[in-house]
C-alpha cells in the first residue's frame, strides 16, 4: 500500500512539473533533461570500477567534488556517474571533466531498475539527502553498496527520510551512512540504525580550496575596485529591503549576488536602487566605481566572498540561511536573519562572536557598524577560518570508505 500512493503521489509530482513547464524555464529543463534519457546515456563498456554519484543541486555537488577528486586521484581508472535532480546544479556543472554528468529519470515504477541496468554501479553514493525509494529498492534488489554521506539528521526532522516510510526501511540496508555531527548517534542507533558514524561535512574541505581559486576566477577589473563594504550572496526580496536599507543609509559599496538570477529578478533588483547599479555581466571596468554591482550569474559567489569586509549569507529572513562556509573560508565575519538554527556551523559562528544574526535594517546596520570598527571583522573573519580548519578531514575518511567498499570483483 506504502508503495502505490507513493508512485501516485510521484506521478503527481511530474504532473504539476509538466504543467508549470508552460511558464516555468526550469520545470522545462527538468522535463527535455530527461526525455528518452536512455538513449541519451551514452556509456562506454566498463573497463574499472563504476561508482554512481548522485546529487540534488550544486550545493550537494560542492559536497561530493572533493572526494569525488580524491577518488580519481588515487585511481584513475574509477570511473563516475553523477546525477543531478535540479536543472540549476545539472546546467552548471554538465561539463564537469570528472565524470559522466546527466539527470537522474524521475523516480516512476520501473524507472530505478531499468537504470541500474543500463548503468551498472558497482557501488552507489548518495549525498546529504534526495533519497528516492524507488532506486535505493532496486539497489537493494540487485545487491549493489550504497553509502551515504553529508547527512545532516536530526530528531526533531519528523518528516525526512529518516523516519518515513518506505526510505526508514531501505536506508537501513546501506553499507555506510556518515553523519556531519555525531551528537545524536545513540539516539538513531537506538531506532535499529547500525551503519551509522559521524565524519563532518565534505564542502569544509572543498571551501578549504576556494581562496586559491581567486586570482584565477575574479575579474581583474572587479579585483581592482575591491574591497567592497560588504558581500551579499543568495539573497531574497526579504534580505534585499533590509540591505538596500543598509546601503542608503550607511553609504556601503556592496556585491549583491541574488539567490533567483532570471531576468525579471534582476530587474527589479535594479528598480529597488534610488541610484544607478551595475550588473556584473556589464561591468567592464572603464574607471567605474560602482556603488553596488548585482550579480546576475550562477556560480561566481563562493570567490566573490573574498572581495568584500563583511558577508550576508541570505535566506535567513525566510526558510533558512544559505552556504555559510564559503565566506567562512576567505576569513570574513558574518550576518544572516534569524532562521539559522538547524544549521550547526551557524550556530557555532554566532556562539563565536564570528557571525551576528539581524531581524531589520536597524539590526543590520549595528551589525555593520560593529564590524567595521578597527579590527573587529579581521579577528571575527580569522575564528570563522580557523574552525574551519579544526573541522576538515570529512572528505578524506569518506573517501578512505568508499575505496576500501568497491567490490573486489570490480577492481579486477
Amino acid at each position: 500500500m506504502v508503495w502505490i500512493l507513493y508512485y501516485i503521489l510521484m506521478y503527481l509530482f511530474v504532473w504539476l512539473i509538466r504543467i508549470s513547464s508552460l511558464w516555468s524555464e526550469k520545470s522545462r529543463n527538468w522535463i527535455s533533461g530527461r526525455k528518452d534519457w536512455q538513449s541519451n546515456l551514452d556509456l562506454k563498456p566498463k573497463t574499472g570500477p563504476r561508482i554512481w554519484f548522485h546529487v540534488s543541486s550544486l550545493g550537494e555537488f560542492e559536497q561530493a567534488r572533493p572526494v569525488i577528486e580524491k577518488l580519481k586521484g588515487r585511481d584513475k581508472d574509477i570511473e563516475i556517474i553523477l546525477t543531478f535532480f535540479s536543472p540549476s546544479g545539472y546546467l552548471i556543472r554538465s561539463g564537469y571533466p570528472l565524470a559522466t554528468v546527466r539527470y537522474l529519470p524521475a523516480d516512476l515504477p520501473g524507472q530505478a531498475t531499468r537504470w541500474i541496468a543500463a548503468v551498472q554501479p558497482d557501488l552507489a553514493v548518495f549525498v546529504k539527502y534526495d533519497l528516492w525509494p524507488g532506486y535505493l529498492k532496486a539497489l537493494a534488489q540487485n545487491r549493489i553498496p550504497a553509502i551515504l554521506f553529508s547527512a545532516h539528521w536530526s530528531p526533531s526532522s519528523w518528516f525526512a527520510s529518516h523516519n518515513i516510510s518506505p526510505t526508514k526501511g531501505l536506508l537501513k540496508n546501506f553499507k555506510q551512512i556518515f553523519l556531519q555531527q555525531g551528537d545524536d548517534l545513540s539516539y538513531f542507533r537506538a531506532k535499529g540504525f547500525n551503519n551509522l558514524s559521524a565524519a563532518g561535512d565534505t564542502r569544509i574541505d572543498r571551501s578549504l580550496e576556494l581562496p586559491k581559486e581567486v586570482a584565477e576566477r575574479i575579474p581583474v577589473f572587479l579585483n581592482r575596485i575591491a574591497p567592497f563594504d560588504m558581500v551579499a550572496g543568495s539573497t531574497w526580496p526579504a534580505d534585499e529591503k533590509i540591505i538596500k536599507e543598509a546601503i542608503v543609509q550607511l553609504n556601503l559599496r556592496v556585491i549583491l549576488a541574488p539567490h533567483d538570477v532570471s531576468e525579471v529578478n534582476i530587474t527589479r533588483l535594479e528598480a529597488l536602487f534610488p541610484f544607478p547599479v551595475t550588473r556584473l555581466s556589464r561591468f567592464k571596468g572603464s574607471g567605474l566605481n560602482p556603488g553596488v554591482v548585482i550579480v546576475d550569474s550562477i556560480g561566481a559567489l563562493n570567490v566573490l566572498y573574498a572581495l568584500g569586509r563583511i558577508a550576508y549569507v541570505g535566506g535567513g529572513l525566510g526558510n533558512g540561511i544559505h552556504n555559510t562556509l564559503e565566506p567562512m573560508a576567505h576569513a570574513k565575519p558574518i550576518l544572516f536573519g534569524h532562521a539559522y538554527s538547524q544549521f550547526p556551523e551557524a550556530v557555532e559562528m554566532v556562539r563565536l562572536k564570528s557571525a551576528i544574526p539581524v531581524r531589520d535594517a536597524r539590526e543590520l546596520m549595528e551589525a555593520i557598524s560593529h564590524f567595521q570598527q578597527p579590527g573587529e571583522a579581521e579577528k571575527a573573519g580569522q575564528t570563522a577560518y580557523t574552525y574551519l580548519v579544526n573541522n576538515s578531514g570529512a572528505s578524506d575518511k569518506v573517501t578512505n570508505y568508499i575505496m576500501e567498499s568497491i567490490p573486489y570483483s570490480a577492481k579486477k
